[in-house]
């Protein structure tokens, strides 16, 4: 049955292909490594990744046969040295190697935790231990060229990893094609959120997540052999491996990659490859959006060709409808279709995606009242899910009670993308994962944190519920006093900037608390920004939106607000470095005697230094 197979579909392309059929049917694969290897021997010589060294020229391609044997020697040498059941960590900058060390790690029946390499600043160096101190690894897998960096990274504590390469590892090894393969309940893989709100931790996720995820973004975005995805994501975060790896394999397509610095250096490179390799599917979180309308001139856009793109999805923070416009308006010109806008919603804590809109279909808008605040904008992430063991409740955090459409409430998730929970945080899994709300008994919801609400059948995000701020009585969301601070002055960056509260000291000595906006400035306002401008500016935008006073407004060097791996923004890591003075203020604007002098006393000589020199309002 299997040879039928292989000569009727070798060399066929387009969405009717029997391949799919088949791989699709009813005792179809149950994890990914049995489908690679399905893949592998009925289109062997099927390009599944080609890789883009500086976002631009081909440097080296991989079959999905190819794939299929090198991940085989690699599962092969892990289990030798006792991986099986243990934790890999994979160290790899962005490339193809990577993709074979992830698929051979699971077929050798471990998980895979995929980290940022060693190269970087202390911060990141931290956060890398502190990933393997939860962790565990066994083994780290990088680059030939990275292993010495990486082995003193790690250093040589009581939890001592093996530092090696897939060279080194699979020398004189041969693959045994006979092993037994990982079954759908096994641990796949541990994600490590990008920490936006605390500390990262590790999500647990089985093949049989990974699996159904994959059914689930598949079926919303409408994915076939014949579609092409060109991406730029890094491949130890939830959206670039689980988007911009694992999905074109399972629908069994071909994926263009460059590296994330590819992208920031020349965003332009993203749109060519796109026009070039006439690319269906891209994505990326809603900062490159606007970060391709500001960054690529005209000059840079003559040539692009948009038309074969069907899916540009937008996830990963909330997403802004003046961003979807601008980026419709920009590339209008050269074949982009509005439609192709795609909004959508999800989490490491759901293996990705939680819901998407249905392709092809212009993104639904809401407008809404924030308790007195200005009238929303909110741009829908998703349609309500049905079927397939997948549903969306809009809940009180509080009562636990669920919601009528219109109110706003924390977003909770049910189905089989749900993972099992937080490596080694039994406190943290038992407060998000397995829960029921009031008066069901059905502990199987995920409490995703996040606020939103539903209307018309569409979800709207509107915020993490860690991040609204109370102010005066109000909910306010950081977001809101970001987007429209941006909008009041050009100095100031698009989603670079962090607003949150701290407490402070009014002139009678009592406590209250006072709104901070840090905010990084455009690159052509650098040299010398016009503070008071801008601080009068964005003042009275929130006055008049908010009915709030922005106690402090402190500009930033391009490129140097906290953020995560993906571009979120990291408000409450912000937050602390600022209330310990250990952000690197260019200038800064504050309102009130005693609220400076209380924080200046609080500050280092070289910043009181440094503060002295600016100018303050009342």
């Amino acid at each position: 049955m299997m040879g039928e197979i292989e000569d009727q579909t070798l060399g066929r392309t387009g969405p009717a292909s029997a391949v799919q059929d088949v791989l699709f049917g009813v005792d179809g694969p149950s994890t990914m490594v049995e489908l690679l290897g399905l893949r592998g021997r009925i289109h062997p010589a099927a390009t599944a990744f080609v890789f883009l060294k500086d976002g631009e020229t081909e440097d080296g391609a991989l079959s999905y046969g190819a794939m299929d044997q090198q991940s085989r020697a690699v599962a092969a040498a892990l289990r030798r040295i006792g991986c099986a059941d243990a934790r890999v960590l994979l160290l790899y900058p962005q490339g193809l190697e990577f993709v074979v060390a992830f698929f051979g790690t699971l077929r050798a029946g471990a998980a895979a935790v995929p980290a940022p390499h060693a190269k970087g600043g202390r911060a990141s160096i931290d956060r890398l231990l502190a990933i393997v101190e939860d962790a565990r690894p066994l083994v780290a897998l990088t680059t030939d060229a990275l292993v010495a960096e990486t082995m003193a990274a790690l250093g040589t504590g009581p939890n001592k990893v093996i530092v090696t390469s897939i060279s080194a590892l699979i020398a004189r090894q041969a693959p045994d094609t006979d092993a037994e393969l990982p079954e759908p309940d096994q641990l796949a893989l541990v994600q490590y959120t990008s920490g936006s709100t605390g500390t990262p931790r590790g999500v647990m996720i089985t093949h049989a997540n990974l699996m159904a995820n994959m059914a689930l973004i598949r079926e919303k975005f409408g994915h076939t052999r014949a579609s092409v995805f060109v991406g730029w994501l890094p491949m130890f975060h939830d959206m670039g491996l689980i988007g911009n790896l694992l999905q074109p394999v399972y629908a069994g397509c071909k994926c263009v990659l460059m590296s994330p610095s590819a992208f920031l250096e020349e965003p332009v490179r993203w749109l060519r490859a796109i026009s070039i390799y006439r690319g269906t599917t891209a994505g990326a979180p809603n900062f490159a959006y606007d970060f391709c309308v500001d960054r690529i001139d005209l000059v840079d856009r003559a040539g692009l060709d948009l038309r074969s793109l069907e899916i540009a999805f937008n996830g990963s923070e909330p997403v802004r409808a003046r961003t979807v416009d601008r980026f419709a308006e920009a590339f209008a010109p050269y074949g982009y279709r509005r439609s192709a806008s795609y909004p959508c919603y999800g989490m490491a804590e759901a293996t990705l995606l939680i819901t998407g809109g249905t392709k092809s279909m212009q993104p639904a808008r809401h407008h809404w009242t924030n308790t007195g605040a200005a009238l929303q904008t909110c741009i829908s992430s998703g349609s309500a899910l049905s079927g397939s063991g997948h549903a969306l409740l809009i809940v009180d955090p509080d009562t636990m009670q669920p919601q009528p459409d219109g109110s706003v409430g924390e977003i909770w998730f049910a189905g089989p993308s749900v993972a099992t929970g937080y490596w080694n945080r039994r406190p943290e899994t038992v407060a998000s994962f397995g829960q029921s709300p009031a008066d069901r008994h059905d502990p199987r919801w995920l409490r995703t944190g996040d606020l939103g609400f539903m209307a018309d059948g569409a979800l709207y995000v509107t915020g993490r519920s860690k991040d609204v701020m109370i102010l005066r009585g109000r909910n306010i969301y950081p977001q809101d006093i970001e987007a429209a601070a941006e909008a009041a002055h050009p100095a100031l960056r698009p989603d670079c900037s962090a607003a949150f509260l701290i407490e402070d000291t009014d002139a009678a000595g009592k406590d209250r608390r006072a709104l901070v906006l840090v905010s990084e400035v455009a690159h052509r306002y650098l040299r010398e920004p016009p503070m008071a401008e801008i601080a009068d500016a964005v003042r009275a935008v929130i006055s008049r939106d908010y009915g709030q006073s922005v106690s402090v407004i402190a500009l930033l060097k391009p490129g140097t607000l906290p953020k995560t791996t993906s571009g979120k923004i990291q408000r409450q890591l912000c937050k602390a470095r600022f209330v310990t003075s250990e952000l690197s203020l260019i200038a800064e604007d504050r309102l009130g005697p005693a609220f400076w002098l209380k924080t200046l006393a609080n500050s280092n000589p070289e910043q009181r230094s440094h503060a002295s020199q600016i100018s303050l309002s009342t």
